[in-house]
């Protein structure tokens, strides 16, 4: 789930207590402190004001705590899916919302949700998510790229401005582990292209069940968290 949807999840949670209970409740799963007449003008919002002050990484805890407070199937529902995740989903979140691009978060987090339900969608989130880096990266490295480039040529050009094109290397197992990314990144392009609902292929075109979409949703994590890391780490915060 996108950090937002998170927030107001909680915030709608927190604010079904009574208005004197909410600055308790919210110290209790480690939000800021307040006082009851801010409580009483607004419960949503005296939540969701100190929801946004924390890290995207403390909203699990946080909902975690509050789920041994109060009754709320929703809040149970969404621990229960979340604990469902793998610890790498949890990572390449983090790495992701790094670039403080909201559109990518969302975008990863979408694919995240319709890795069981919607196979399809979930591999055209993949390949988009992987477009998405490379094109945040080509510009602020202040370099540019055609509309009508498609993933591979991005994910050259980016690799070619970050370092890590195979033919930039001399060692020969940086070389292989270089191009085994590019094919990676190739094959996604042409899963999707065969499997996802980017394009229709008729009645006897093969479907992707779950299990095509969490190695496409994974391995399109997986590249887009090297990609982002990279970036951030080769490049000065200003």
């Amino acid at each position: 789930m996108h950090p937002a949807k998170i927030r107001k999840l909680l915030a709608d949670v927190i604010a079904e207590s009574k208005s004197y209970e909410v600055p308790t409740i919210c110290s209790r799963i480690g939000l800021a402190a307040g006082d009851e007449q801010e409580a009483f003008r607004s419960k949503f919002r005296y939540a969701k004001k100190r929801l946004d002050a924390i890290e995207n990484s403390e909203l699990k805890d946080c909902a975690a705590r509050l789920n041994t407070i109060v009754e709320s199937e929703a809040l149970s529902a969404f621990l229960e899916g979340a604990s469902k995740k793998s610890p790498s989903d949890d990572l390449h979140t983090l790495s992701l919302s790094a670039l403080q691009a909201e559109f990518v978060s969302r975008r990863w987090s979408d694919a995240l949700e319709r890795r069981e339900n919607d196979p399809e969608g979930a591999i055209t989130l993949a390949r988009t998510l992987l477009e998405d880096i490379c094109k945040i990266i080509i510009v602020e490295l202040q370099a540019t790229y055609s509309e009508d480039d498609d993933l591979p040529k991005l994910y050259r050009k980016t690799a070619s401005l970050l370092n890590l094109a195979p033919d930039l290397h001399t060692e020969q197992i940086f070389k292989q582990i270089l191009g085994n990314c590019q094919s990676i990144v190739e094959s996604l392009g042409a899963v999707r292209n065969k499997l996802s609902d980017a394009h229709s292929g008729g009645p006897l075109r093969a479907r992707p069940t779950a299990r095509h979409a969490k190695l496409a949703v994974n391995l399109a994590g997986t590249m887009a968290t090297f990609l982002a890391e990279t970036f951030l780490v080769r490049t000065p915060k200003k």
